[in-house]
């Protein structure tokens, strides 16, 4: 995942950031291309002396909820998993975000106690999507209802993450989508009150690292966040079981066993984890970078010998 040259302007961005800092974090969505050797170079040109070029994939995930049961299309699980055959997650990331990405089988993300290195995604298969959309109830690209994908805009605009997506589902299923724009400073609100399409954009970053946070808050039929109102008592009862459990190791595998019902029917289409990046003067002992922000400098202490 990790290739690509940085440009010029990366260069300037690296220069910046490793300056006289002994840390220094770079968000990802500064940079077209991550390469950890070049952001070094890049670093040692800029100071004169040696940084290393810390990458680690962050507590975060990005979909798009399909939402379901109340509303056509996506009330088949056939059509959503139709949708999410048709999506080439990797070609996204590559291109739309410079490879500066993690692929998302699933819910969880890398770091994440119960994240499953074994879960069975679905798959991009667009001959297989074509098929799951012809034999579901709607019968084919023809049968469906207008798709309205609700996002963050202004006026006419799309943005390419969307038009991404959208052409995907044009060329690999037939189905034209229907772009709608929010006023960016009221989606959240407007989300909320239920007023978009059947597909909306949405991310969640972990406000503590288990999975709890992610497959009960996003999926459990009465969470105030599942905004797709997807339902499935199988995967309640499985949730709620694990709320109480006390043997780890028996929740995780809940957990686990709670994500694979979710990838398998499909009420959302798992797109990214995102990557973090930070420069690191060699000097600094004990820093390790985690996947979620954690206080770590009463750890940390420096070599001397190692002072330039």
């Amino acid at each position: 995942l990790l290739e690509g040259k940085l440009d010029d302007e990366d260069r300037e961005r690296v220069a910046q950031a490793s300056g006289g800092a002994d840390l220094h974090g770079l968000a990802s969505g500064l940079l077209t291309a991550i390469d950890p050797d070049e952001v070094e170079k890049a670093a040692i040109a800029a100071t004169g002396g040696p940084v290393d070029a810390l990458t680690e994939a962050q507590l975060e995930a990005a979909a798009e909820q399909l939402k379901d049961a109340a509303c056509a299309p996506f009330d088949d699980p056939k059509v959503r998993q139709a949708f999410v055959m048709a999506f080439d997650n990797q070609k996204y990331i590559d291109v739309l975000l410079a490879k500066v990405a993690v692929p998302a089988a699933g819910l969880y993300p890398p770091g994440l106690p119960g994240y499953n290195t074994d879960l069975q995604g679905l798959p991009y298969d667009p001959e297989a999507a074509r098929q799951l959309l012809a034999e579901s109830k709607y019968g084919g690209p023809e049968g469906l209802p207008t798709v309205v994908f609700t996002t963050s805009g202004r006026g006419s605009d799309i943005d390419a993450d969307v038009a991404a997506k959208a052409q995907m589902w044009q060329q690999n299923l037939g189905v034209t989508i229907v772009v709608e724009n929010l006023e960016p400073d009221k989606y959240y609100d407007l989300i909320s009150q239920g007023y978009h399409g059947q597909i909306i954009s949405g991310g969640w970053c972990a406000d503590y690292p288990d999975p709890e946070n992610f497959a009960d808050v996003l999926f459990h039929s009465g969470a105030e966040m599942n905004r797709g109102h997807y339902s499935n008592a199988a995967l309640d009862a499985i949730l709620e079981e694990a709320r109480i459990e006390t043997d780890v190791q028996k929740r995780i595998q809940l957990y686990q066993q709670a994500e694979q019902i979710i990838v398998n029917d499909a009420p959302a289409l798992f797109v990214s984890h995102s990557l973090g990046f930070i420069l690191v003067k060699p000097h600094i002992q004990n820093y390790v970078f985690t996947p979620i922000d954690i206080p770590l400098e009463r750890y940390l202490w420096i070599d001397a010998g190692k002072l330039k």
